[in-house]
């Protein structure tokens, strides 16, 4: 839905709010969209400034099973974080596009609705995002995978400053 030469997206908040977002723009090699909604005093999680450590307890909260509407408890997972990586995986016959270093997690994450779920370390601050179900491609092996909040915030503060970065504008003729 246009508007105003932005996109438009709903976006429903967990406790089931509802809000019409408009999207800044996004970053499409990490699947990530900045949404801007008029509302005051909203939560938010703390990104985290260093790389977590190996074995550090962290909490995967997401849409497990991709049902949610608002107003539904989320999923939450516990975990550790077991390696971190340069991701080399494919989603079906497609290579990923993003290539960078990712953090490999041991617990349950790879379902529908999981991608996109934040992950936090003991503190409650975001060391990264869930990703989506994908094979390492050496191995053919799944993989429970989180792009580390490093990686995010470069391509957050891009966005939300109008640098290279894909946006929902529509070109000038």
């Amino acid at each position: 839905q246009l508007g105003h030469g932005r996109a438009r997206a709903p976006l429903v908040l967990d406790d089931g709010r509802r809000f019409e977002a408009t999207i800044v723009g996004f970053e499409p090699k990490l699947e990530l969209a900045v949404l801007k909604i008029e509302a005051d005093d909203l939560p938010f999680l703390e990104l985290a400034p260093e790389v977590p450590e190996l074995a550090e307890p962290i909490l995967a909260v997401s849409n497990l099973l991709g049902i949610a509407s608002g107003g539904e408890p989320a999923s939450v997972m516990q975990g550790t974080v077991s390696s971190i990586s340069r991701l080399d995986a494919r989603r079906g016959i497609f290579k990923t596009p993003y290539t960078g270093t990712v953090l490999i997690l041991d617990l349950v994450a790879n379902n529908p609705g999981a991608a996109g779920g934040a992950v936090v370390d003991s503190k409650g601050r975001a060391i990264g995002v869930l990703g989506k179900e994908l094979r390492d491609a050496s191995a053919g092996v799944w993989l429970n995978y989180a792009l580390p909040s490093s990686s995010l915030r470069e391509a957050i503060g891009n966005i939300v400053a109008g640098r290279a970065v894909v946006t929902t504008e529509p070109e000038s003729p």
